[in-house]
């Protein structure tokens, strides 16, 4: 075999050796995105039963979406829980109730309720 033959045979066990790696790295690439799918829908499904058990189903859906774009409003903060509890107790305090609670921090925060919202728990907000 001549030098030429041998760094040819040579080249194309690299062609062939690099061929299989680019195809172990989609493989893998493949897994991972499909693990983190699944991490991901396990996480949107423990987040709407947690949402379901707190009885929060009962809302029609722009009704939820305006409460969760006010939940958004908090993600930044150290302490959500903490503040959104304090905002609750100081609104409660105030007004007496905790449907007059709600619908005062709605209007704090540029929404307002309709009165099935307050009376209910239905509804929908109305800008």
């Amino acid at each position: 075999m001549t030098r030429a033959e041998r760094a040819a045979l040579k080249a194309q066990r690299l062609r062939e050796k690099l061929d299989t790696d680019k195809l172990a790295l989609a493989e893998a690439e493949a897994r991972y995105r499909e693990e983190q799918r699944e991490t991901r829908d396990k996480r949107r499904y423990r987040l709407g039963r947690l949402a379901d058990d707190a009885g929060l189903a009962i809302w029609d859906d722009p009704t939820l979406t305006g409460l969760f774009g006010l939940l958004a409003c908090l993600r930044d903060l150290p302490d959500p829980v903490s503040v959104l509890d304090g905002l609750l107790s100081d609104a409660v305090t105030t007004t007496g109730t905790a449907a007059t609670a709600g619908a005062s921090l709605l209007a704090s925060s540029g929404e307002s309720d309709s009165s099935e919202v307050s009376r209910n728990g239905e509804g929908n907000f109305l800008s």
